[in-house]
């Protein structure tokens, strides 16, 4: 007859049911009972990077009597040598929205690749640095909170941020030190943060990341534009490296799109008009 019967509306009307309770439990739909974390010999919680606190990080540094101004000084002098040197070293990848994207390994034990975005900005690099230091809201939708945990000088700090996630992941914690420049040669600006243990930074989420590297290089690059680079490694929790090699990549892409994107003016209705 060309109709469905019985069966086929039966069928059709428990696997719509079926289908909305999952929607209902989304969040619950893919978690991992704690027991069965817990019982794992290679639990990722076993394995866990832990972040160093500010005096850790000071014995990090080669010289007799390091602090971690030092270490700051150090990742800020090999980004610019970096930069001098054009990034030799980079596999580069295919990525969207007219941005650039590369990655390359890092021999230090942890498999996760260390990865470059790039974009041009309609925007002198001080209001790009300052649109990425003070004013995430304007770019990043999921940007939940924030707070400055300590101020160290008039250009470092301790941060503390929480970031959403698309269920059923957890709501993401980052502590950061981080420090910035805009006397740099050339007019360039630098942003660099690393993840660090602070006593006054208690969990604000439901899981801490780990910021292993993030660095902003902003580059003057003609008539009032910038050259924003973004070279980021970030341990984000309960992800496989393989999904670090694929796809993580495209998130740096996509951010550093955003940026740009929150500089573009609104099309305002109506003629146009010369002033």
């Amino acid at each position: 007859t060309g109709k469905p019967d019985q069966k086929d509306l039966s069928e059709n009307l428990a696997a719509t049911q079926g289908l909305a309770h999952m929607i209902m439990e989304c969040n619950k739909l893919f978690e991992v009972p704690h027991e069965m974390v817990t019982q794992s010999r290679n639990s990722y919680v076993d394995a866990e990077v832990h972040s160093p606190t500010l005096d850790e990080l000071g014995k990090q540094v080669d010289e007799e009597g390091g602090n971690y101004q030092m270490y700051l000084e150090n990742l800020m002098q090999n980004l610019q040598k970096e930069a001098k040197e054009k990034f030799k070293g980079w596999v580069t990848c295919s990525s969207i929205e007219n941005t650039e994207l590369a990655y390359k390994k890092v021999g230090d034990g942890n498999p996760l690749r260390l990865w470059k975005a790039s974009v041009e900005v309609e925007a002198p690099p001080s209001v790009v640095l300052n649109r990425v230091l003070r004013e995430r809201h304007l770019w990043d939708e999921d940007f939940l909170q924030w707070k400055v945990v300590e101020s160290l000088d008039k250009q470092t700090e301790v941060y503390q941020y929480v970031l959403n996630s698309m269920a059923p992941h957890p709501v993401r914690d980052f502590v950061v030190l981080r420090t910035w420049r805009t006397d740099l040669p050339k007019g360039m600006c630098m942003l660099v943060a690393i993840s660090v243990e602070h006593e006054e930074a208690p969990l604000m989420g439901a899981v801490r990341a780990i910021v292993i590297d993030s660095q902003y290089l902003i580059e003057p690059c003609g008539s009032g534009k910038a050259r924003l680079t973004h070279i980021c490694r970030i341990d984000l929790k309960g992800h496989s490296p393989e999904w670090y090699n694929k796809g993580f990549g495209h998130l740096c892409a996509a951010e550093v799109a955003r940026i740009r994107n929150s500089f573009q003016p609104l099309i305002a209705e109506g003629p146009e008009t010369k002033i």
